[in-house]
């Protein structure tokens, strides 16, 4: 019993050392894809390029004005590889009068390119959130866990104050999955470790309560020691009253069914 004991604490131990030997692999740093593009407006307010290959446009709306005009322009060749198929926005705030990201979110993109496929990044400080939306076609490649992967990836960016870091690792990590590739998922490891942890401690927990137990004494020694008298005489059961009734209601036509509003997509957040 002791070999097994040691046994399982062997393999457990190992199987812990391999997870936090993941969770020391970050995303290295990729160059963004060559894309070719072209501007359409340069306001002061936004920057509107194009994807020449594909059509899709690309948007840099600073409200909050986090970036300088050269990181602006920095960071469009970045967004451009993300426009093969859809299209593209950066967009932050310092005002969301919607209170939740997602809402604020959703509506600037169907207010701007409503029913289409794209992605937006937001950096809201008024919450000081990140999040990563994706309709049509994005919400399908780029599903819910890989936004929030991707957040958990940048908010260390924007926690320095490095927006146009944030953004330019996000893109760049959108980018990588686009084409195929993985991205380094740390906090899902650590995660993961934690939870690998846990369970070796409940386990270890029966293991020892197990092997600790005193024995048990036999359910014959435990009848030959009981000393049994039981006995009863004409007893009577009396109604004394009736405090309530039950009248079960008929089923009728229920709750309400259906879900909020909004439009269909996908979203990850991390606050900062």
């Amino acid at each position: 019993m002791h070999n097994r004991i040691s046994g399982l604490r062997s393999v457990l131990k190992k199987v812990i050392i391999n997870i936090l030997i993941l969770t020391v692999f970050v995303a290295v740093p990729v160059q963004a894809a060559d894309a070719t593009y072209s501007a359409v407006e340069e306001d002061k307010d936004y920057l509107l390029y194009k994807n020449d290959v594909s059509g899709y446009e690309i948007l840099i709306d600073d409200a909050a004005d986090l970036l300088t005009e050269s990181e602006e322009k920095q960071l469009v060749p970045y967004m451009a590889a993300c426009s093969e198929g859809g299209f593209v926005l950066f967009v932050t705030t310092e005002k969301n009068g919607f209170g939740d990201p997602d809402k604020y979110a959703d509506d600037y993109f169907q207010s701007r390119i409503p029913d289409e496929s794209g992605i937006l990044f937001l950096i809201d400080m008024d919450t000081r959130k990140l999040l990563f939306y994706g309709s049509g076609q994005y919400e399908r490649t780029l599903g819910s866990s890989t936004l929030n992967i991707i957040c958990d990836n940048t908010y260390n960016y924007a926690s320095d104050g490095d927006y146009f870091g944030c953004a330019r690792e996000a893109f760049t990590e959108a980018a990588d999955v686009l084409e195929g590739k993985r991205i380094a998922a740390p906090m899902k490891y650590i995660s993961n470790a934690c939870l690998a942890i846990l369970l070796a401690l409940i386990i270890n927990y029966f293991i020892a309560r197990k092997v600790s137990k005193a024995a048990k004494p036999s359910d014959f020694a435990i009848m030959n020691s009981l000393f049994n008298n039981f006995s009863f005489s004409d007893p009577k059961v009396t109604f004394l009253h009736e405090s309530k009734r039950y009248s079960p209601r008929s089923s009728g036509s229920g709750g309400r069914s259906g879900g909020g509003g909004g439009h269909s997509h996908s979203s990850g957040s991390h606050s900062f």
